[in-house]
């Protein structure tokens, strides 16, 4: 009788079944079939953000048909009902990730059954040259240790809820719901809820007050004034913005359009991105061409030009959305901005009180409300809790500024002003940022070689810690991209060159994105160059065999990814 199968042991284990998770974790057993692998997830299904208990009505996805698949299972399109502008309900992406962790299998066991659902990771450490985690089942509350020789941490930028602490909570009647739940919640369907505030500026806040107007509530929309931390409303794009392209997806996928954005990423060796981003005549060029889609934007949702006496004007964000200074996002109904002008009140403050069935404000008119339950879309914590201060110092990973050793400080300074000063050599337009609300962030950086890998422990890595615009894209490159490195399959810079290629990111972060970019993580518009970026490294090719034009003005699809990897397997099998 062969001996039971040691569950707790593991070769590796991946903290996460989200998209990021599921292609990670594919890409290495299919490198590798003989791995032990463990896919540990703290909810009861696959997906993360996209998994069916975040899902609700109006929640469609921001990729387009085409782009929203891994390269070696196609998503079958969804009906036409369900689509706009080749944009979908998410449902659909919620379905094709349970389908492919059912279809994707290795050494007889399909993906789904190697995922612990449930599983709250509570606390990693390295012990004896292992990584030990302990976990807690988050329905029996039950604990366990689980050792593995290396992790891949894939559990995004979207798995904390940012719960805001509303100060007399405990004496209110109504209901206090954050975005991660709203899709379990009966809150629409109820009608005993008449009057709602929606809490938050982002995407999911937007949500959340179309439902609620299209359900017929009384919807307040608070949004905290810009300063003191907050960077104010957001920007809604319409998803229709005409392009070159089949949609706006498609045209960000492709160089030419990447090439427009200054960015460090893309190899300084052509005389278009000298033209663009070296000179004052091409700065200008791509200010105006940004400036041209920031004014389509405002226009199409009329702050200022629409009727309404409830406070609408007040939803204009600050700065253009090239600068990405606060939250942004698509617009995906056309009903959306006259609903929210004819109805929707709307606030710039904080919440002051909660009592009985009534809110609040703390502006200087003494705003309150009838309120019936508070919506929050107030964002995500950081999901590194499970690092104790001085793991995440050692890793690279953000901690808080004011415990880091003064040298470690005034080296890491050192390093990105040198870098700054290259990136301002290079990049007109970066010299001159817009006046701006800058939010500082109390935490160091991202250290990470390609925002994944810790310069001095190769047993870990972390997965689309980096917030790109295309996630399926991006999380199959990076889980390519660490397979190679895992197999050593190409050699790495030295210590010294991570580390300045680190200071150059955090450097370029912090003037490209402003605000968004302290954490040195942030590449929204950049997504091409970063993939372009890790496959160059690798060594492979297929991502640049459409000739010149091709190259340039095609769009790199999904397929384009499936040829990198064959063309890297077919490689390593010859050598």
């Amino acid at each position: 009788m062969p001996p039971a199968e040691d569950t707790t042991n593991f070769d590796v284990i991946v903290i996460g079944a989200g998209l990021t998770g599921i292609i990670a974790a594919q890409r290495l057993l299919q490198g590798h079939p003989e791995t032990r692998l463990a896919i540990l997830e703290r909810d009861y299904c696959v997906g993360g953000v996209w998994s069916e208990r975040r899902i609700y009505p109006s929640f469609w996805t921001q990729w387009t048909i085409g782009i929203a698949e891994f390269s070696d299972m196609p998503m079958e399109r969804p009906p036409a009902e369900d689509c706009m502008h080749d944009l979908f309900r998410a449902k659909y992406t919620s379905k094709y990730l349970e389908d492919y962790v059912r279809n994707m299998s290795h050494a007889g066991q399909t993906l789904r059954d190697r995922i612990q659902f449930n599983t709250q990771v509570e606390s990693i450490r390295k012990v004896n040259g292992q990584w030990q985690l302990l976990c807690v089942d988050t329905i029996s509350k039950s604990q366990r240790s689980m050792l593995s020789s290396r992790l891949m941490i894939a559990n995004g930028q979207s798995s904390v809820p940012n719960m805001p602490k509303f100060p007399g909570k405990e004496h209110f009647q109504g209901k206090i719901i954050h975005s991660i739940d709203f899709g379990q919640s009966d809150v629409i369907q109820d009608k005993s809820i008449q009057h709602v505030a929606v809490v938050g500026a982002g995407k999911s806040a937007a949500d959340m007050v179309y439902e609620a107007v299209k359900a017929g509530k009384t919807v307040s929309w608070i949004i905290r004034k810009t300063g003191n931390g907050s960077l104010g409303a957001a920007a809604l794009a319409p998803i229709d913005l005409p392009t070159p392209y089949r949609n706006g997806v498609e045209a960000s996928q492709a160089r030419i359009m990447a090439s427009l954005q200054p960015c460090y990423l893309i190899p300084y060796r052509s005389w278009w991105t000298w033209l663009l981003h070296s000179t004052n005549l091409g700065a200008k060029v791509v200010s105006k061409i940004f400036s041209l889609l920031d004014n389509s934007v405002r226009k199409y949702a009329g702050y200022r030009e629409r009727k309404s006496d409830k406070g609408f004007e007040k939803l204009e964000y600050d700065n253009e959305i090239i600068w990405q200074n606060g939250t942004a996002g698509g617009c995906h109904f056309a009903d959306f901005w006259p609903l929210v002008a004819e109805k929707v009140y709307v606030h710039r403050g904080d919440v002051k009180l909660l009592s009985g069935n009534e809110l609040y404000l703390n502006d200087e008119n003494g705003t309150h409300f009838p309120c019936d339950a508070v919506l929050c879309g107030t964002g995500w914590e950081c999901g590194l809790d499970m690092f104790d201060n001085s793991t995440l110092m050692e890793l690279g990973l953000p901690y808080p500024k004011d415990i880091e050793p003064q040298e470690e400080t005034a080296r890491w300074e050192k390093l990105v002003g040198k870098a700054d000063e290259q990136i301002l050599r290079r990049f007109v337009m970066l010299r001159n940022p817009p006046k701006h609300y800058h939010k500082y962030e109390t935490r160091t950086p991202y250290r990470l070689y390609h925002t994944m890998a810790p310069v001095h422990d190769d047993s870990i890595l972390f997965m689309n810690h980096v917030v790109a615009g295309a996630k399926l894209f991006a999380a199959e490159a990076q889980a390519i991209w660490a397979v190679a490195y895992w197999d050593k399959a190409f050699p790495l810079p030295s210590v010294a060159e991570r580390e300045n290629d680190i200071a150059h990111m955090i450097a370029w972060n912090k003037r490209r994105y402003l605000s968004n970019g302290e954490l040195g993580n942030f590449a929204p518009f950049d997504s091409v160059p970063y993939v372009d970026r890790l496959f160059d490294e690798i060594g492979v090719t297929s991502h640049r065999k459409k000739g010149w034009l091709g190259n340039m003005f095609a769009p790199i699809m999904p397929a384009d990814l499936g040829k990198v990897w064959h063309e890297y397997l077919a490689r390593r099998t010859k050598g």
